[in-house]
């Protein structure tokens, strides 16, 4: 492909903020809406002979409605490319419906990853027809590689050019990818270089990056060609649950020799013993005797000269002794080839926060590993910021159970009503009576028959020790909730098929504790149902008022709770649900103000470089929530 060909026109994405929304669709008008576009498809499809070109003229057609910016004619349009690739694809009348409502810019609730990834292709067939680009985007590479095997192929047939950005495209491969009709891509990745190609042409002189642009020397100037419609699969993951996390662009930067640092220090901390030199526990820190301060001064002035000085070298020192006395592996952190995940719940066993930065360094170290480069940052952005860019946005999940408010409210999108939202049944509940009895329901759960594929889920790292601990559970499959269920059941598969033992028949789904939200056990089960192969799959969640889940909903008043609970047995069930709606509504709560502040940084950023010239400034913030998360179960 030459360089003209992977240069198309850039397509700026939309810079000023949406105006606050108060009210949603009646659902009512949504679905008369719906039902509308849904009719013209189906006076479209006996008119459609060859698919292929009657998506280019349908794509012509959208193009020169969006240039008027005539509605009327973008739905015409938007329901010939819908009949164009429906007749190429055949899918079933559920998944049209819900292509319908993606290209009015909805969010949909479908359980099985597959009926998504159609009704994602077919809204993505009608907007990446019109040339603008468009953007098919997932949660993670994993997800990115799955949609990809299932269709690419379909989308050639129809004579679209489409392709997969994974994170670890890079150069001419990556800008090949950004050039085709349709991109499937992780949320991460598309933030990142589209945050890039922003910058880039915010600074400096617009004309000579386009004659850069479209030069043989500048093809690798700009990645993408711009956002224009930005269709998500796993919507509640991306906008909400990993939204939170901001998307930083780095460069390798370690001009303070800090991982020399982290190694040395980790070196010199092997000379210093407990309690002759120091004592450290969680309530008061590090505490140097006299011996140990004569020694750490020795042993700072052996460090990097920038990590020479008292306070900077003593900072290192006890990050390196923390690593090895308080942090324990399978607990607060777990290593993975050369990588480090830590726990959640990571701040709780440090004695002082300030010792998070560079901790992934400092573990590997410990462990001998490799560490990971000391970057600086460069720029901030976010999945969110991506979002709220997108001229079109539209997205599917497998459950949308407490969602539709924020997703109105923060992106404008149109969700199932809430007798709908939940597509995915809720786990049964067994409460036991105190952490004995839990014990011993998990330890009946031990040892399931031939055919019978029994997964325990831990909300948390730090519940695997404690499940670890128990006898037998070191021959069971556990698992993170965050992580998802698909590692867990291959390995299952192989180790069956390597003893010849028959294929699974039934998967027997064992929360051990609950997740934090209904919707996060409905998110964990649509996957495990995704690769199930036929077999057929069940859940239970175990309660008990001995659960740490109990004093985080509670505090002090967990302990007479649980004196109500041994008092009054029969009262226990009703007890626990009712702490268990609690803690969710006060962790729902918690996500919203987290969503909050990440998007008034961005308004704050923005405003900052537009008093330094490197962008317009603003219009208004951002809309934000003005209600509280209503409690969910």
């Amino acid at each position: 492909m030459s360089a003209a060909a992977i240069t198309p026109p850039w397509f700026p994405p939309r810079e000023k903020p949406i105006a606050a929304r108060q009210h949603a669709p009646r659902p009512a008008d949504r679905a008369a809406a719906i039902a509308t576009l849904g009719a013209a498809v189906d006076a479209a499809l006996p008119h459609v002979f060859d698919p292929a070109a009657s998506l280019r003229n349908a794509g012509e057609a959208l193009r020169r409605a969006l240039n008027r910016e005539d509605a009327d004619a973008e739905r015409v349009a938007l329901a010939q490319a819908l009949a164009a690739a429906q007749a190429a694809w055949q899918f079933a009348p559920e998944v049209l419906d819900a292509a319908c409502s993606l290209v009015q810019q909805g969010a949909i609730a479908l359980p099985r990853a597959a009926l998504r990834h159609q009704a994602l292709a077919l809204a993505a067939a009608a907007w990446a027809a019109s040339g603008r680009p468009c953007m098919l985007m997932t949660a993670d590479d994993e997800a990115a590689a799955a949609a990809s095997r299932t269709l690419l192929p379909l989308f050639q047939a129809l004579g679209l050019d489409a392709a997969p950005a994974g994170s670890d495209a890079t150069g001419a491969a990556l800008r090949r990818a950004y050039a085709a009709d349709l991109v499937i891509v992780p949320a991460r990745r598309l933030a990142a270089d589209l945050a890039r190609d922003r910058r880039e042409r915010g600074s400096g002189d617009t004309q000579r990056l386009e004659a850069r642009l479209h030069g043989e020397t500048g093809a690798g100037l700009l990645v993408t060609r711009g956002l224009f419609a930005l269709l998500i699969d796993e919507l509640d993951r991306v906008l909400f649950d990993d939204a939170v996390n901001p998307v930083l662009l780095s460069v390798p930067d370690d001009s303070t020799a800090l991982g020399d640092a982290l190694q040395l220090a980790r070196e010199l901390s092997d000379s210093l013993e407990s309690p002759q030199h120091y004592t450290l526990d969680l309530a008061n820190g590090l505490l140097w005797t006299a011996a140990g301060a004569k020694l750490a001064t020795g042993l700072i002035a052996r460090l990097p000269p920038l990590w020479r000085q008292t306070e900077r070298g003593e900072w290192l020192l006890r990050q390196a002794l923390v690593v090895r006395d308080l942090l324990q592996p399978g607990r607060d952190y777990t290593l993975a080839g050369p990588n480090v995940h830590l726990d959640d719940a990571i701040g709780r066993a440090l004695p002082d926060r300030g010792l998070l930065p560079h901790l992934t360094q400092a573990i590997q170290a410990r462990a001998g590993l490799a560490l990971s480069p000391v970057t600086r940052a460069t720029e901030r952005t976010s999945v969110l910021g991506l979002a709220a860019s997108a001229h079109r946005l539209a997205g599917a999940a497998a459950d949308l159970a407490g969602l539709a408010g924020p997703l109105w409210r923060l992106h404008g999108l149109a969700a199932p009503s809430p007798a709908s939202a939940g597509a995915v049944p809720e786990p049964d509940a067994d409460c036991c009576a105190d952490e004995a009895a839990w014990q011993a329901r998990v330890q009946s759960a031990f040892g399931a028959p031939p055919g019978v594929h029994r997964l325990f889920v831990l909300r948390q790292l730090g519940s695997a020790a404690r499940f670890a601990d128990l006898p037998g559970a070191k021959a069971e499959s556990w698992v993170l909730a965050g992580i998802g269920p698909q590692r867990a059941l291959q390995h299952r598969r192989d180790a069956a098929e390597a003893e010849g033992l028959p294929p699974t028949r039934r998967i027997e789904v064992l929360f051990i504790e609950p997740l934090d939200s209904r919707r996060a056990e409905g998110q964990f089960l649509a996957r495990l149902h995704d690769i199930a192969d036929g077999a057929e799959v069940g859940a239970r969640r175990l309660l008990h008022p001995q659960g740490r889940w109990v004093e985080q909903a509670l505090g002090p008043l967990a302990t007479p709770l649980r004196a109500l609970c041994r008092l009054s047995p029969a009262r226990t069930a009703a007890l626990l649900n009712a702490t268990l709606s609690l803690l969710r509504w006060q962790l729902a709560r918690q996500q919203a103000r987290a969503l909050q502040a990440q998007t008034q940084r961005e308004h704050q950023l923005k405003l900052q470089l537009s008093f330094a010239g490197g962008a317009s400034a603003p219009s208004a913030p951002p809309a934000m929530p003005t209600d509280t998360p209503r409690r969910t179960s």
